[in-house]
C-alpha cells in the first residue's frame, strides 16, 4: 500500500480576483468568516501533526474554493507541515496573485519554528538547509487567469518561484478562444515547468478534433480531461478529501462518508466510498492509484509537478515531430532539447534505422547524446569526451570512442523474402552498421525492411507469410505504416533504454521515455504519454 495524500478544502468561499464565470469572484468574506476559516486550518494543520506517522500520510494539498495564498495563516499552516519529517510534500492551488517573497519568509519561519519543535538546534548555516529542505516539499498549482492578470507578470512569479527552490506547476481553464494565448504561454514559461489545461466547464458544447489536438500539444494529458475515466473506488483508498468541518470523502467530489476526520479511525475514513460514474475532474482521476501520469508525475501526481528524471529518452514521429511530417525538429523543439541538456542527457528512441534517421535530421542528431535506433536493434551513445561537437566546440578528440552495441539479423532468408516482396509489390532494403575498417564483408546487417508504396498497407495475410519464412523464432515481425519491419526477436525499445541506462550507471525508472505508439509500449515502465513541453530534469 502507497502513502497517503490528503487534500483539504477550507470554509472560505472568496477570492481577490473577479473572473466573470466564478460565483466565488462574488462573494466578499467578512471577518468572522475570514477567522473561521482560520482557525478551522489550524485545526486541521494539529491534526496532520498528529496522525501524520499513524496514518502514513506523505502529502497533504490545499484546494480552496476561493484564494488560499492572499492569506498568511495558509502559509504558516503550511511551513509547519513542511516542518514534519513524515510528510513528503505540501501544497497549494492559487491564482499566483500573492507576494513570493514575502509568502516564502512566512513559510520558511513557520518550518523551521516545526523544526524546532522537534527538537533540532538551528544555527545559521543549519538555518538555510531546513528552509531549503522545506522548499523542496513545497508544491504550488499555479492557474492562469487572463482576464485578471497579464502574462509578463505571471510568467515572472513562476520563475521565481521555481528559481527560490519551489516545485511548480501552471495550468489554465480550457477556453477554445485562448488557445494562441495558451500557446505563447507555454513558449514563455521555462521548458520544464509542466503546463496541464483542465476541460472547459459551461462550453455548451463539445471540443472540435481541432481544439483537441490544440490543447494536446500543450498538455498530453488533455485526453482524459475529455474522456472522465469511470470511477473505481477500489482505486481510492489511500487518499482523503477533508472539509473544513471534518466531512470526509475520497476525493472533491465523492459522496460524504460517515464518520469524522476528528474522530474516526483510519479504517474508516479511508474506506473506500464514491458514488459517482465518472471522474469528472484532474482532483478525481489523479490522485487514483491507478491513474497513468503516476510515472511521470512520481508518487503524488495530485500536485501535476513532474519527477526529476536523470536521462530523458524521446520518440521522433508524432513525439518531437508531428505524424507524416518528414522534415527536420522546429525551432521551438531545437531550444527545449538544447534547455534539456542542460540537465540531464537526452536520447533518441526510434524505429527507425540509424541510416534514415542520420539523413533526416542531420545536424539536429548531435542534439542528442545517443539513440536507440531500429526499436532496439542498434544502440548507440556518444562518449563525454565527443559530446562537445554537439554545442559547437570542436571535432571529435582522437581516440574517442562511441558506445553501441548491435544485434544482427542473419541474412540467409533473404532471398524468399525478396521473393515475397516481389508478389507483394514491395522492395527490400538492409539496413548495416559499417565498420570502421570499410570492409563491407564485415558490416552488420541489424534490421531487414520491406516497403510498400507510400500508403499501401500490408494485410495479415502476407505479414504471416513472411513469418513463415522466419519461423526459426530468431526475428520479430511488425508493421509501422508501409513497412514491415524485421529485428532480432529478443529486443524492443525498452531492451535499448535499459542498454543505455546501464552505460550511464542509473536505474530505468530513473529515465523517462516519451512516446505515442504501439512500438513505444516496450519502454514501460518508464514511458509516459507525449509531452510537447519535454519532462522535468534534475536540478543543476
Amino acid at each position: 500500500m502507497g502513502r497517503k495524500t490528503i487534500c483539504y478544502r477550507g470554509s472560505l468561499k472568496s477570492c481577490n480576483y473577479r473572473c466573470s464565470y466564478c460565483p466565488f469572484s462574488k462573494h466578499r468574506a467578512s471577518v468572522q468568516e475570514l477567522e473561521k476559516d482560520r482557525q478551522n486550518f489550524g485545526r486541521f494543520c494539529e491534526s496532520i501533526a498528529d496522525r501524520a506517522a499513524e496514518f502514513d500520510i506523505g502529502a497533504v494539498f490545499v484546494v480552496p474554493y476561493g484564494e488560499a495564498s492572499i492569506h498568511r495563516w495558509y502559509w504558516e499552516g503550511l511551513g509547519r507541515l513542511a516542518g514534519l519529517d513524515s510528510l513528503e510534500r505540501v501544497g497549494l492551488q492559487t491564482n499566483l496573485s500573492f507576494s513570493v517573497e514575502e509568502c516564502l519568509a512566512v513559510f520558511d519561519l513557520y518550518s523551521r519554528d516545526a523544526n524546532r519543535e522537534n527538537g533540532r538546534e538551528i544555527d545559521r548555516e543549519s538555518d538555510r538547509g531546513i528552509s531549503g529542505a522545506a522548499r523542496r516539499k513545497l508544491c504550488i498549482w499555479a492557474t492562469f487567469h487572463p482576464e485578471m492578470t497579464d502574462m509578463e507578470t505571471f510568467v515572472d512569479k513562476c520563475h521565481r518561484l521555481a528559481d527560490s527552490g519551489v516545485n511548480l506547476c501552471v495550468g489554465a481553464v480550457g477556453a477554445p478562444q485562448n488557445i494562441a494565448l495558451l500557446g505563447r504561454l507555454r513558449e514563455r514559461l521555462s521548458p520544464d515547468l509542466y503546463l496541464w489545461i483542465n476541460k472547459m466547464d459551461g462550453l455548451g458544447r463539445a471540443y472540435t478534433e481541432e481544439e483537441k489536438r490544440a490543447f494536446l500539444e500543450l498538455d498530453p494529458f488533455f485526453g482524459l480531461e475529455c474522456g472522465s475515466p469511470a470511477a473505481d473506488a477500489a482505486m481510492c483508498s489511500n487518499r482523503c478529501f477533508v472539509e473544513a468541518d471534518g466531512r470526509i470523502r475520497a476525493c472533491n467530489i465523492g459522496r460524504i462518508k460517515e464518520g469524522n476526520w476528528y474522530q474516526s479511525e483510519q479504517e474508516e475514513i479511508f474506506r473506500p466510498l464514491c458514488g459517482k460514474k465518472r471522474c469528472s475532474c484532474y482532483l478525481a482521476y489523479g490522485g487514483r492509484d491507478d491513474f497513468e501520469g503516476r510515472q511521470f508525475f512520481g508518487a503524488y501526481p495530485i500536485f501535476r509537478v513532474p519527477k526529476p528524471y536523470q536521462a530523458v529518452f524521446l520518440d521522433l514521429d508524432g513525439t518531437l515531430v508531428p505524424e507524416k511530417h518528414r522534415g527536420r525538429l522546429s525551432d521551438s523543439v531545437r531550444r527545449k532539447l538544447l534547455a534539456l541538456r542542460e540537465k540531464c542527457p537526452v536520447f533518441l528512441a526510434t524505429s527507425m534505422p540509424a541510416e534514415e534517421v542520420r539523413r533526416r535530421l542531420g545536424e539536429d542528431l548531435e542534439l542528442f547524446q545517443g539513440a536507440v535506433f531500429a526499436s532496439g536493434a542498434y544502440v548507440w551513445m556518444r562518449t563525454k569526451e565527443e559530446s562537445g561537437k554537439a554545442d559547437g566546440s570542436g571535432e571529435k578528440r582522437k581516440g574517442a570512442a562511441d558506445r553501441e552495441v548491435i544485434h544482427p539479423v542473419d541474412l540467409k532468408e533473404l532471398p524468399l523474402l525478396t521473393e515475397l516482396a516481389a508478389r507483394c509489390r514491395a522492395g527490400v532494403r538492409v539496413y548495416r552498421k559499417r565498420n570502421r575498417e570499410a570492409d563491407a564483408e564485415r558490416d552488420t546487417a541489424y534490421k531487414i525492411t520491406l516497403v510498400k508504396r507510400h500508403n499501401s498497407v500490408w494485410q495479415e495475410q502476407e505479414r504471416q507469410m513472411a513469418a513463415e519464412i522466419l519461423q526459426t523464432g530468431a526475428y520479430r515481425i511488425f508493421v509501422e505504416k508501409n513497412c514491415l519491419e524485421i529485428i532480432a526477436a529478443h529486443v524492443d525499445k525498452g531492451t535499448g533504454v535499459r542498454e543505455i541506462c546501464g552505460w550511464l550507471g542509473i536505474r530505468p525508472e530513473e529515465a523517462i521515455a516519451v512516446g505515442n505508439d504501439r512500438e513505444d509500449r516496450a519502454m514501460r515502465p518508464v514511458l509516459t504519454r507525449p509531452y510537447p513541453a519535454i519532462p522535468a530534469a534534475p536540478p543543476s
